[in-house]
């Protein structure tokens, strides 16, 4: 099968590390599927936070070694999965983890439900991506536009749960400032992602699936004007012959 073949050592860690990472983020979103009908969303923390929480590190985890240690090349792109991994580690950490009483409220269920689902399609994309150098196409265009969906739902989801910490944090402190400032920049910032997450798609899906079709379209027709006209091949046979 093309594109099976032996990967070099630094993409056979970036592979397992994918592989392993939407192993897990799969295991959390059944996990959490199987508590919350059972258990009710005010008790589902006991049953789900500390594994999501530690899950939770993987995106930090895969920014810092899988792509400053193995790829050292730094890109632009880079800073966005690196922002975004410590966000992560810091809500859970930082705001959820310090406050459990918040982790009760709905807004928790909701952004375990967005950040599994974006996260189990990112790695499983990229799994295929770096064995076989291609996706399926319905994977390809999962990976480009679940942010349409997951992204508003975790951006109120962590807006809320942000708010919700106040009421536990020590009024005119420090970290209530910090908590304050971020809550304010989120709008402002989501504004900003939003417009990278749909040139991201541009980019990366729209225009690759163009490039495609006019190959494809392109292949068609030389197919078409060979079989039509199939002295190419006819040629090449009787210059053989005659040279024999």
């Amino acid at each position: 099968m093309p594109g099976l073949y032996p990967l070099p050592f630094n993409e056979q860690v970036v592979f397992f590390y994918n592989i392993v990472a939407a192993t897990l983020w799969f295991c959390c979103f059944g996990r959490f599927l199987i508590l919350l009908p059972l258990v009710g969303r005010r008790f589902l923390p006991g049953g789900i936070a500390d594994f999501f929480h530690v899950v939770s590190l993987l995106p930090l985890i895969g920014s810092i070694v899988v792509k400053l240690a193995l790829y050292p090349r730094w890109k632009k792109s880079y800073l966005w999965s690196l922002s975004n991994g410590i966000k992560m580690a810091w809500l859970c950490y930082g705001v959820i983890f310090p406050h459990p009483r918040i982790a009760r409220h709905t807004s928790y269920s909701i952004l375990i439900t967005s950040w599994c689902i974006q996260y189990f399609i990112h790695y499983s994309y990229y799994a295929f991506r770096v064995k076989t150098k291609r996706s399926p196409l319905f994977l390809l265009w999962f990976e480009y536009n679940n942010f349409y969906l997951t992204y508003p739902f975790a951006l109120v989801a962590e807006m809320i749960l942000l708010f919700l910490s106040l009421g536990f944090v020590e009024e005119d402190s420090i970290y209530d400032y910090v908590l304050r400032g971020v809550f304010l920049l989120y709008i402002p910032v989501a504004y900003f992602a939003w417009g990278h997450l749909k040139e991201r798609k541009r980019v990366k899906y729209t225009e690759v699936l163009e490039k495609r079709n006019v190959t494809r379209i392109r292949n068609n027709q030389n197919g078409s004007s060979n079989a039509a006209n199939p002295t190419t091949a006819t040629s090449i046979e009787l210059r053989d012959i005659q040279d024999n």
